[in-house]
């Protein structure tokens, strides 16, 4: 694990433990207190990752549970159990869009009082064009206590984020759209009854963090230069949002690797937002 803190230290993040490469998944995978999970849509049957295990991308938001739209404890805490994942467990997820999926994995799983989870830089497009070993065997778990303790500071709800646009005592509050521009200027309403985006919200696209082949994430540097130039600095507190919580994830995910701490998912997001009239919508030109 060493070779890889101090890979990600030299290209300066400030949380390194929250990346690891795949040579360090290689050595580690089967090691007792780590689980690596696979988050991608499909393919899990076809070759994955020794010893992964598989998880839905989509069961760890509950789109009828607002206003929060978090899996109940009681359910999450199942799920990881499934896994064979305590709150002892290092967790590392991957996928095969850069984080796309994992990153949400990792923000629920920080979200309820666990932070010892990363993502594998890379993920799947990494491991695959290494050429690295892969196998179609779902590995035995043993059964595992997870308990969760929810955090508020990690989610906003939409009355929050209403409360966070434009007004004179949040400045300190950046609120950062994930979302394509065509989904912010209306071209493209992704289902939803209303096009456009939450008024006062930057726009930072998630793949801007990751190099456009490996899908690994850029350096720090890099990635900071992206926000501050949007006007979004370490002082601030961030509220992100997307369609369902998983490109905003990655917004958070890439922020809090390079030091930013008060950052919140709006988990209900543009498919509650989109569609409830009473709340206010601009538009990108």
């Amino acid at each position: 694990m060493l070779s890889t803190l101090l890979l990600a230290a030299a290209v300066g993040y400030a949380h390194p433990e929250q990346l690891v490469d795949t040579e360090w998944v290689a050595a580690h995978g089967r090691d007792a207190d780590v689980r690596i999970v696979d988050m991608r849509r499909a393919g899990y049957a076809d070759g994955h990752v020794p010893e992964a295990v598989a998880l839905d991308p989509e069961s760890i938001r509950d789109p009828k549970n607002a206003p929060t739209f978090v899996p109940a404890p009681e359910v999450f805490a199942a799920m990881m159990a499934r896994l064979g994942i305590s709150n002892r467990t290092r967790v590392i997820a991957y996928d095969e869009r850069g984080g796309l999926y994992a990153s949400r994995l990792w923000w629920i799983l920080n979200y309820y009082g666990h932070a010892n989870v990363a993502l594998m830089d890379g993920g799947w497009i990494t491991w695959s064009a290494e050429h690295r070993v892969t196998t179609t065997a779902v590995p035995s778990v043993a059964g595992a206590a997870f308990t969760p303790k929810a955090d508020p500071r990690w989610v906003a709800t939409a009355a929050e984020v209403v409360a966070s646009i434009g007004k004179p005592d949040t400045r300190d509050i950046r609120i950062v759209d994930a979302r394509t521009l065509g989904e912010m200027d209306g071209s493209d309403t992704r289902n939803s009854k209303r096009p456009g985006t939450i008024p006062s919200a930057v726009p930072v696209y998630w793949e801007d963090l990751l190099d456009p082949t490996r899908k690994t994430f850029k350096p720090a540097d890099e990635i900071r230069r992206l926000y501050e130039s949007r006007g979004i600095l370490p002082s601030h507190e961030v509220i992100a949002y997307c369609q369902v919580g998983h490109r905003s994830s990655v917004d958070l995910f890439a922020l809090h690797l390079i030091g930013y701490d008060r950052l919140r998912n709006y988990y209900g997001a543009w498919e509650e937002w989109g569609n409830s009239p009473d709340l206010p919508v601009a538009l990108i030109k």
